[in-house]
Formats: structure tokens, C-alpha cells, sequence
């Protein structure tokens, strides 16, 4: 049987309103996914095997290639690596399934690509944690002062 689990070295992934959002960290790209899409990826990243996924969704009228065409995407685009079936059988919904026509769709986004890359969580150290550079930190005591009484006067117009 052929499972498979999020490539979590490479990719951060979240579901949203039943829509899943992946993004490589390594390139910055992310990628989106319809519903139907997102309940056959949660399927595959919690290890159930694709041909157990793949036996429901025709069952409902679904495409076996653009099935296939979908797990080849995300394998091609390291989204997915191989892993150990979990036995557990695929929990999807015919009724999303027909609201996305039984399609199956993976979108590559690289709009906000540099944006992703520039984020300072590229910088973290597993030994060290976060640590700007010198340069990116203010150290004008005038400045700390200002920042100071700022957060201060913002911590009590909360209280009141």
C-alpha cells in the first residue's frame, strides 16, 4: 500500500475553513488547494494509503487519473513523502466532493515569495534560537526610551 506524510522539513501546512494552505519554506512558493482537494490531502498526510482514498472517491464518480495527477503534483513538488499506512480508512465527503465537480486541485503560488523568504524565522538556530543581526537592533538610548513609553502607555490604556 502507498501512504505518504507532510514533508515536514521543507513545508508548514494549515487548514483553514476547510481549505488547505502549503508553503516551502526552502523556496517561499506556497500552495492551495480546493475542498475536495484538502480533504483528499488530509487523508494522504495522516498516512491513510491512496489506494484505500482512491477506492472511495470512485466510489462517489471521481477521476482515478486526476486523482493520481494530484498525488504525482505534490510528490513532484515535495509536498508529501512517503510513510507507513496508518490502517486507517479515508474520511471524505461526497457532497464536497461534488461541489468541486470531483476535481482535484493543487495551485502554485509565488506572489508573496520574497515576503515568505525574508522572514526572520529563515534566521533560527535549533541551538541558539532567533538573534538578529547587531545592525537591526537600535540601541539609541533616546529611541529605547520612546519605544519604552509607548508599550508602556499601550499596556495601560489596555487595563483601563
Amino acid at each position: 500500500m502507498t501512504s505518504f506524510r507532510l514533508n515536514e522539513n521543507k513545508m508548514f501546512a494549515d487548514v483553514t475553513d476547510g481549505i488547505a494552505i502549503i508553503i516551502n519554506s526552502e523556496t517561499g512558493i506556497y500552495y492551495g488547494m480546493n475542498a475536495f482537494g484538502t480533504q483528499v490531502y488530509e487523508n494522504l498526510a495522516n498516512g491513510v494509503s491512496a489506494e484505500n482514498i482512491l477506492e472511495k472517491i470512485k466510489s462517489f464518480g471521481a477521476d482515478e487519473a486526476n486523482f493520481k495527477a494530484f498525488i504525482d503534483a505534490m510528490k513532484e513538488k515535495e509536498i508529501l513523502l512517503p510513510a507507513q499506512d496508518s490502517g486507517a480508512e479515508a474520511e471524505l465527503s461526497e457532497e464536497i466532493a461534488k461541489e468541486d465537480k470531483y476535481e482535484l486541485i493543487l495551485k502554485e503560488y509565488n506572489d508573496a515569495q520574497e515576503l515568505l523568504l525574508a522572514d526572520p524565522i529563515h534566521e533560527v538556530k535549533e541551538d541558539e534560537g532567533w538573534s538578529p543581526e547587531k545592525s537591526s537592533l537600535n540601541e539609541d538610548k533616546e529611541d529605547v526610551a520612546r519605544r519604552e513609553a509607548k508599550m508602556s502607555a499601550a499596556e495601560n490604556s489596555s487595563l483601563e
